[in-house]
């Protein structure tokens, strides 16, 4: 049953972003899980198959409003020495998300027919800055570290929505909803086989981001280099998500695989790069 809703979820989902036009083309990430919550009680009213989640006994004891908990930093070397190879995962991550954001805008530009160009690229600089300041002031009340989510980038490219005061406004609307305890302990019951079927589209779409900038950079597929570093940063990255639960052990450190995929393939091209230079001088 779980997999049928899920399934129901991915397919809703994909036909309301690819048939849906105006302001209904921009809702499927909204459409499509509520498709798969109706599907979910359906089959939970005539199967007797509870599909949706409980809600943690600390939400549903609350009341209607509550504030966040907030909570000061207790400053410890063994907590900077484990955050330390998340913040080098963040970069790769985040350039990837601006070269992506780049492209699309651009290209949903020229296709309304404009001819402005959005140097999206050069902000690469002050973006990191604005992790690193976020990141920074989170930490300083409790709060969980940020970044550019690559969630949020495929929410973008799939329902076209770039428009920073709609995005600025997300952000009000989802800091409002966390106090209202009725409204969290509402999305706490989202059945997984819903949130599942949508992270199945989400994704992936950030697989496909990647093969687009990798297609707008004319990046050489064919090179045995690119080849390797792709190869590898791919298996270790997601291999160390499958079978690690998300961290490698490695000498008795715990190296988030996405951190540890983002180093090896800078070192790897590094290292493969040595004496291409030379070639392509002599080659000239």
């Amino acid at each position: 049953m779980a997999l049928l809703v899920a399934l129901i979820t991915l397919i809703s989902t994909i036909l309301f972003s690819v048939y849906l036009k105006g302001v209904l083309g921009q809702l499927p990430l909204l459409l499509g899980p509520i498709v798969g919550c109706v599907a979910a009680l359906i089959i939970s009213l005539t199967t007797g198959v509870n599909l949706f989640k409980q809600v943690p006994a600390d939400v549903a004891s609350a009341g209607v409003f509550a504030l966040p908990h907030i909570t000061l930093p207790k400053p410890s070397w063994m907590a900077v020495a484990a955050i330390m190879p998340v913040a080098l995962a963040t970069i790769p991550e985040s350039t990837a998300h601006v070269y992506q954001l780049d492209i699309y805008v651009n290209d949903l530009a020229k296709k309304k027919g404009s001819e402005k160009r959005y140097d999206i690229e050069s902000k690469l600089g002050l973006n990191l800055i604005g992790d690193g300041i976020g990141d920074m002031v989170a930490g300083a009340i409790g709060g969980p570290g940020g970044t550019n989510y690559g969630e949020n980038i495929s929410a973008m490219a799939i329902t076209k929505v770039f428009s920073i005061p709609v995005l600025m406004a997300a952000a009000v609307i989802a800091m409002v909803i966390s106090c209202f305890t009725p409204l969290v302990g509402a999305i706490y019951s989202i059945p997984t086989a819903v949130i599942g079927g949508l992270e199945i589209f989400l994704f992936g779409a950030i697989a496909a981001q990647g093969v687009a900038i990798m297609i707008d950079k004319n990046v050489d597929m064919f090179s045995s280099k690119n080849i390797a570093v792709i190869a590898s940063i791919m298996i270790i990255g997601l291999g160390g998500q499958y079978a690690f639960g998300g961290n490698i052990p490695f000498f008795g450190i715990e190296v988030p695989c996405v951190a540890g995929a983002a180093i090896f393939g800078i070192l790897l091209n590094l290292l493969l790069s040595i004496g291409s230079k030379k070639k392509k001088e002599d080659a000239e």
